[in-house]
Protein backbone atom coordinates (compact mmCIF):
# COMPACT_ATOMS: atom_id res chain seq x y z
CA UNK A 1 0.00 0.00 0.00
CA UNK A 2 1.44 3.37 -0.97
CA UNK A 3 -0.02 6.09 1.22
CA UNK A 4 2.96 8.44 0.75
CA UNK A 5 2.82 9.89 4.23
CA UNK A 6 5.93 11.84 5.08
CA UNK A 7 8.40 10.21 7.43
CA UNK A 8 9.70 12.44 10.20
CA UNK A 9 12.95 14.11 9.24
CA UNK A 10 16.06 12.10 10.17
CA UNK A 11 18.09 13.10 13.18
CA UNK A 12 20.76 15.66 12.41
CA UNK A 13 24.25 14.28 11.85
CA UNK A 14 27.38 15.69 10.31
CA UNK A 15 27.39 15.12 6.51
CA UNK A 16 30.56 13.02 6.74
CA UNK A 17 29.33 10.81 9.58
CA UNK A 18 28.76 7.25 8.47
CA UNK A 19 26.92 6.25 11.62
CA UNK A 20 25.47 8.15 14.53
CA UNK A 21 26.86 6.72 17.74
CA UNK A 22 27.67 7.89 21.24
CA UNK A 23 31.09 6.26 21.35
CA UNK A 24 34.24 8.03 20.27
CA UNK A 25 35.47 7.41 16.71
CA UNK A 26 38.22 4.88 16.18
CA UNK A 27 41.45 5.75 14.35
CA UNK A 28 41.16 5.88 10.56
CA UNK A 29 41.99 2.63 8.75
CA UNK A 30 40.11 -0.34 7.39
CA UNK A 31 38.54 -3.16 9.37
CA UNK A 32 39.55 -6.61 8.15
CA UNK A 33 36.22 -8.05 9.29
CA UNK A 34 33.90 -5.68 7.41
CA UNK A 35 36.07 -3.88 4.86
CA UNK A 36 34.67 -0.60 6.23
CA UNK A 37 36.79 2.28 7.53
CA UNK A 38 37.51 1.74 11.23
CA UNK A 39 36.00 5.13 12.09
CA UNK A 40 32.58 3.84 10.91
CA UNK A 41 30.48 2.82 13.90
CA UNK A 42 27.36 0.70 13.61
CA UNK A 43 24.03 1.28 15.37
CA UNK A 44 20.49 0.94 13.98
CA UNK A 45 21.05 3.78 11.54
CA UNK A 46 23.76 5.04 9.26
CA UNK A 47 24.23 8.31 7.39
CA UNK A 48 26.81 8.66 4.67
CA UNK A 49 27.51 10.91 1.74
CA UNK A 50 28.29 9.90 -1.81
CA UNK A 51 29.75 12.13 -4.52
CA UNK A 52 27.04 13.35 -6.90
CA UNK A 53 28.60 11.70 -9.93
CA UNK A 54 27.95 8.86 -12.36
CA UNK A 55 29.33 6.47 -9.74
CA UNK A 56 26.94 7.64 -6.98
CA UNK A 57 24.40 4.84 -7.34
CA UNK A 58 27.04 2.10 -7.35
CA UNK A 59 28.90 3.75 -4.44
CA UNK A 60 25.70 3.90 -2.35
CA UNK A 61 24.96 0.26 -3.27
CA UNK A 62 28.44 -0.78 -2.13
CA UNK A 63 28.14 1.04 1.18
CA UNK A 64 24.70 -0.32 2.03
CA UNK A 65 25.81 -3.84 1.03
CA UNK A 66 28.42 -3.64 3.82
CA UNK A 67 26.55 -1.60 6.43
CA UNK A 68 23.03 -3.04 6.33
CA UNK A 69 23.92 -6.62 7.37
CA UNK A 70 25.60 -5.14 10.46
CA UNK A 71 22.48 -3.13 11.27
CA UNK A 72 20.15 -6.11 10.70
CA UNK A 73 22.22 -8.56 12.71
CA UNK A 74 21.19 -12.21 12.63
CA UNK A 75 18.04 -11.62 10.58
CA UNK A 76 17.42 -14.81 8.53
CA UNK A 77 15.91 -12.70 5.71
CA UNK A 78 18.85 -10.26 5.67
CA UNK A 79 20.09 -11.35 2.22
CA UNK A 80 16.79 -10.56 0.51
CA UNK A 81 16.34 -7.35 2.48
CA UNK A 82 19.84 -6.16 1.60
CA UNK A 83 19.30 -6.87 -2.12
CA UNK A 84 15.99 -4.98 -2.15
CA UNK A 85 17.44 -2.09 -0.15
CA UNK A 86 20.50 -1.89 -2.44
CA UNK A 87 18.31 -1.64 -5.53
CA UNK A 88 15.97 0.94 -3.98
CA UNK A 89 18.75 3.15 -2.62
CA UNK A 90 20.66 3.01 -5.91
CA UNK A 91 17.54 4.16 -7.77
CA UNK A 92 16.85 6.96 -5.25
CA UNK A 93 20.47 8.14 -5.49
CA UNK A 94 20.54 8.00 -9.31
CA UNK A 95 17.33 10.04 -9.53
CA UNK A 96 18.58 12.64 -7.03
CA UNK A 97 22.01 12.78 -8.65
CA UNK A 98 20.49 13.55 -12.04
CA UNK A 99 18.70 16.59 -10.60
CA UNK A 100 21.20 18.04 -8.12
CA UNK A 101 23.75 20.79 -8.30
CA UNK A 102 25.42 19.65 -5.06
CA UNK A 103 28.75 17.88 -5.03
CA UNK A 104 27.46 15.22 -2.61
CA UNK A 105 24.23 13.49 -1.66
CA UNK A 106 23.50 12.56 1.93
CA UNK A 107 22.02 9.07 2.34
CA UNK A 108 20.46 7.48 5.39
CA UNK A 109 19.53 3.91 6.23
CA UNK A 110 17.77 2.92 9.44
CA UNK A 111 15.88 -0.14 10.55
CA UNK A 112 13.14 -1.10 12.94
CA UNK A 113 11.64 -4.53 13.55
CA UNK A 114 9.55 -4.45 10.34
CA UNK A 115 11.26 -2.19 7.79
CA UNK A 116 14.49 -0.78 6.50
CA UNK A 117 14.05 2.92 5.75
CA UNK A 118 16.20 4.51 3.07
CA UNK A 119 16.42 8.23 2.37
CA UNK A 120 18.38 10.58 0.15
CA UNK A 121 18.60 14.32 0.78
CA UNK A 122 18.51 16.61 -2.27
CA UNK A 123 17.50 20.16 -3.10
CA UNK A 124 15.16 19.65 -6.09
CA UNK A 125 11.90 17.78 -6.64
CA UNK A 126 12.31 14.39 -8.30
CA UNK A 127 9.65 14.54 -10.96
CA UNK A 128 9.37 13.48 -14.56
CA UNK A 129 9.02 16.38 -16.95
CA UNK A 130 6.20 14.60 -18.79
CA UNK A 131 4.05 13.29 -15.92
CA UNK A 132 4.99 15.60 -13.01
CA UNK A 133 5.30 12.43 -10.90
CA UNK A 134 8.31 10.74 -9.36
CA UNK A 135 9.26 7.82 -11.61
CA UNK A 136 11.00 5.13 -9.53
CA UNK A 137 10.04 1.71 -10.96
CA UNK A 138 12.32 -0.37 -8.71
CA UNK A 139 11.21 1.46 -5.59
CA UNK A 140 7.58 1.06 -6.70
CA UNK A 141 7.98 -2.70 -7.07
CA UNK A 142 10.29 -3.52 -4.12
CA UNK A 143 9.33 -1.09 -1.35
CA UNK A 144 6.23 -1.19 0.84
CA UNK A 145 5.95 2.57 0.68
CA UNK A 146 7.85 5.62 -0.51
CA UNK A 147 7.53 9.36 -0.71
CA UNK A 148 9.19 12.70 -0.21
CA UNK A 149 9.33 14.83 2.91
CA UNK A 150 10.26 18.49 2.41
CA UNK A 151 12.00 20.27 5.26
CA UNK A 152 12.64 23.96 4.40
CA UNK A 153 14.54 23.64 1.11
CA UNK A 154 15.77 20.07 1.61
CA UNK A 155 13.86 17.16 0.09
CA UNK A 156 14.15 13.73 1.73
CA UNK A 157 13.03 11.10 -0.77
CA UNK A 158 12.56 7.82 1.06
CA UNK A 159 11.53 4.20 0.68
CA UNK A 160 10.50 1.60 3.25
CA UNK A 161 11.54 -1.99 2.47
CA UNK A 162 9.85 -4.76 4.48
CA UNK A 163 12.30 -6.97 6.39
CA UNK A 164 10.40 -10.25 5.94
Amino acid sequence: MHNHQALPPPAAAPPTAAVVSSTAPRPTGTSLATGLPTDVQISHSSRFSVPASREAAERSRSIIRNVLPLILGADPQAGRTVRYAEACLAELVAAACARTSSEHLLCEVRADSEHVFLAVEHESKLVSTTTDQVVLPLVESLADDHGTHVDATVHHTWAAVRRN
